[in-house]
């Protein structure tokens, strides 16, 4: 089935690039001709090339075939694309190539008992793009790439490579794409491949990577190193790329990243699924230029309060599958490009009012299977009113704490996805309860006079919250600093009336304040 799915799939491409003609009479059985210059051969039971292929073409493509060797065809002296694909192909003739020196791109895949000797690119001096695919290849000889002075995209990915020779690619002067993908690679010797643009080194077996793999790389543009052993990364590896735009280490052990440790020029930084538990307030301090950000699947539990202050141009955030318990009002302070904050699937109990603020133009927000109760008065205020939410998955305490958010549905449900599985987990009555079911009026504070989300204080900056507790009302604020308090008090009666109550504490003892947090009883 994938093997019509591919011929079908390369019919369609001819059609739509307008390539595809009456096809010649005269083609060879069982290839197909499209306007004399591009010839596919595809039959399982095919097991050499036709020799009446037309001369003119310039395009051959050989697709799931019994062909077990390829020989010389040097009639086609036109050809300029030469593709194997998925073919039981053992071995190539010394003389394969002869005669093919228009050719400018190669691909040999899908041939799992392929082996390589050394010269048999020899005469493909104007040989741009190489392609060895899914080949099993375990070695490769030191000098087989030595004439492909003009080769810029070179794929040897998906095969059982260990180790790579250090003068492999040391005449590949225009090289500009590498892909060295899905073997088992546990060193890497670059070289020096000043032109290299784009480097793929993701699903392999590399633990370690010294000071000077990529020094000999200035051009570097993109790097994957996703899906590797890697559990550190040393200071000022990447420092010679000063040209490195996105940059993939997901899927590694990494514990900790070092202040500095990017280069500025980065645009794209991924670090999703390794091992950080905590990350330094300086780790991204000088990424001006970042856009996307993604640091799920992690076991952070605490960010820093400045951790993404410098980052004034991102749009993208992945924060989901960690461990973050709660957020400083100051956590996405500046970020004014921001298009999309994940926060899905942590362990936020609850947060602050004042969280978004600067996030006027988010276009998605997901804090879905968290462990938020109930939401801050004017949390969503700042957001675009296009601005989809995730929800779910949250134990919503139905009652009065929850109004705010009950008022703002009526006005936004359409933005929220998934909204109908938004349920109440408490009070027992409401159990199960979609919250779009529920009037405002059954949302009460049973057994209690304090509504959480009331306590405000009227210094700039705090925020405070109130519990009852052995006959008494403990309020809890934290403050920029330990200064005089003033608080304004909002305690529900139960004719639903609310009485107000202002506190002022001047000249605030030591003992009462710690860590940037007041515990008073009243």
């Amino acid at each position: 089935m994938k093997i019509f799915y591919v011929v079908e799939l390369l019919l369609l491409q001819l059609c739509r690039h307008a390539v595809l003609s009456i096809i010649t009479p005269s083609c060879p059985f069982p290839c197909q001709c499209f306007s004399a210059t591009t010839v596919i051969c595809s039959d399982t039971k095919m097991k050499t090339l036709p020799v009446e292929i037309p001369s003119q073409a310039t395009a051959l493509i050989v697709l799931a075939s019994d062909l077990r060797q390829i020989i010389s065809q040097k009639h086609l002296g036109n050809l300029t694309k030469l593709v194997f694909l998925n073919n039981p192909v053992r071995n190539i003739s010394h003389d394969a190539f002869e005669g093919l020196g228009n050719l400018q791109e190669l691909e040999i895949s899908g041939s799992p008992f392929l082996s390589l000797e050394a010269g048999t690119f020899s005469k493909l001096h104007k040989l741009t793009k190489l392609l060895l695919n899914s080949n099993k290849l375990r070695i490769i000889a030191p000098s087989i790439f030595d004439s492909l002075e003009k080769l810029e995209v070179l794929q040897l990915r998906a095969n059982l490579l260990q180790d790579l020779h250090k003068a492999l690619f040391h005449t590949l002067f225009n090289l500009q794409e590498l892909n060295l993908s899905s073997n088992n690679l546990s060193t890497i010797h670059m070289g020096k491949l000043n032109k290299l643009k784009k480097l793929d080194l993701s699903l392999n077996q590399i633990t370690d990577l010294p000071m000077d793999t990529f020094h000999g790389n200035p051009q570097l543009q993109t790097l994957s190193l996703q899906g590797n052993q890697i559990s550190k990364v040393s200071p000022g590896i990447f420092s010679y790329l000063n040209n490195l735009e996105e940059l993939n280490l997901r899927n590694n052990k990494i514990t900790m990243l070092s202040n500095g440790l990017f280069p500025s020029c980065l645009k794209k930084l991924t670090l999703r699924g390794n091992s950080m538990d905590h990350l330094s307030p300086k780790a991204f301090t000088d990424l001006h230029n970042i856009t996307h950000l993604d640091l799920s699947e992690n076991l952070l539990s605490f960010l820093p309060i400045k951790l993404f202050h410098n980052l004034s141009s991102l749009t993208h955030l992945d924060l989901s599958k960690n461990l973050l318990q709660e957020l400083a009002s100051t956590t996405f302070r500046g970020l004014f490009q921001i298009k999309l904050i994940n926060l899905q699937e942590n362990e936020l109990t609850s947060l602050e009012a004042d969280l978004f603020t600067n996030q006027t133009s988010m276009m998605r927000l997901s804090l879905a299977r968290n462990r938020l109760e109930n939401l801050p008065n004017d949390i969503f205020e700042p957001l675009d009113f296009q601005c989809l939410l995730k929800l779910h998955g949250n134990p919503w305490r139905c009652d009065c704490d929850l109004t705010y958010f009950h008022d703002w549905l009526s006005y936004y449900s359409r933005t929220v996805e998934d909204l109908s599985q938004v349920f109440c987990t408490n009070p027992q009555s409401l159990l199960g309860m979609s919250l779009t079911t529920i009037n405002k009026e059954q949302l009460v504070c049973m057994n209690t006079s304090i509504s959480k989300t009331q306590a405000v204080s009227s210094n700039s900056g705090t925020r405070c919250s109130l519990q009852e507790a052995d006959g008494g009302v403990v309020v809890r604020c934290k403050l920029m600093k330990c200064t005089d308090l003033k608080l304004d008090m909002y305690l529900n009666q139960e004719d639903g009336e609310a009485l107000k109550y202002t506190i002022t504490l001047p000249s605030l003892e030591l003992f009462q304040c710690s860590n940037g947090t007041v515990v008073l009883t009243v």
